[in-house]
């Protein structure tokens, strides 16, 4: 057991009391995975601690959202949270984040299409020009989910636990399970750009993708296409159940790719 992580900060202490209906499908999936990772030699962390989210991020050379940014809107401590994945050596090697998001009496796309989801006050606080702009489609989606949802990012991996290994997905999946045990707030929706979707699409199993999203950003103008994402509570239950019915041997890595070795590791 990695003596590096305090007790508090590991996976199992982290669950708590399960606010899902599916308490006994959740409690599986929580120990065999904190299993999986250990056989790995890997232990999660999940901390609340925003800010050291945004310096780990930026060690990493991530783009830390703005959702997730308590500099950029502000969420009581507990709405926001996020993973990491360390190896035997402690060293860091994934980081995931997820966030609580009470929509009130205003829909998703409230939200988004005012950049409230961005800005504490987007009057005040957005470039002069930006805009957040949906096509018909992710309106519509948009539009229809109101009440709570969680926003999920900030995933990173090591260079050395990219493509050969399924930890993204994992990690993903991990997430939202985590969301729905602590909120049971669904659906999980991020936003991507175009050419980040085009290369995980296949990964993520995102069941709903509505293209023609438009930041405009002045200081990021050639960023600005985007596609707005969604996992339904359905999905990210099925996810859960397949993960909990999978042989050992695969439920973590691969089959086709082995764990990196310690010494291979890197930090990015």
């Amino acid at each position: 057991m990695m003596t590096t992580i305090p007790y508090k900060n590991r996976l199992l202490p982290s669950v708590g009391s399960l606010a899902v209906p599916e308490k006994e499908l959740f409690a599986e999936y929580f120990l065999r995975l904190n299993t999986q990772f250990k056989q790995y030699g890997l232990e999660m962390a999940v901390h609340d601690d925003m800010a050291a989210f945004d310096r780990v991020c930026r060690e990493t050379g991530k783009f830390l959202p703005n959702a997730f940014n308590p500099a950029a809107v502000s969420f009581p401590r507990g709405h926001a949270i996020w993973m990491s994945v360390h190896d035997e050596t402690s060293e860091r090697i994934a980081t995931f984040a997820i966030r609580l998001f009470d929509l009130g009496q205003r829909t998703l796309g409230d939200w988004l299409s005012t950049l409230s989801f961005f800005y504490a006050a987007p009057a005040r606080d957005m470039a002069s020009g930006e805009r957040f702009i949906m096509s018909e489609e992710a309106d519509a989606y948009a539009s229809a989910v109101r009440r709570r949802c969680t926003y999920i990012g900030g995933l990173w991996l090591a260079p050395a636990w990219r493509g050969r290994t399924v930890l993204a997905e994992v990690l993903t999946t991990a997430g939202c399970a985590l969301a729905l045990a602590r909120w049971d707030a669904a659906p999980m929706v991020s936003i991507a750009e175009d050419e980040v979707y085009a290369k995980n699409a296949s990964k993520y199993r995102f069941d709903e993708a509505h293209p023609g999203v438009r930041w405009l950003r002045p200081h990021k103008p050639e960023r600005n296409r985007m596609w707005l994402l969604g996992r339904t509570r359905r999905a990210v239950v099925a996810d859960v159940a397949h993960f909990v019915e999978m042989p050992d041997e695969h439920a973590l890595v691969a089959a086709e790719a082995t764990a990196p070795k310690a010494a291979g590791r890197s930090g990015g």
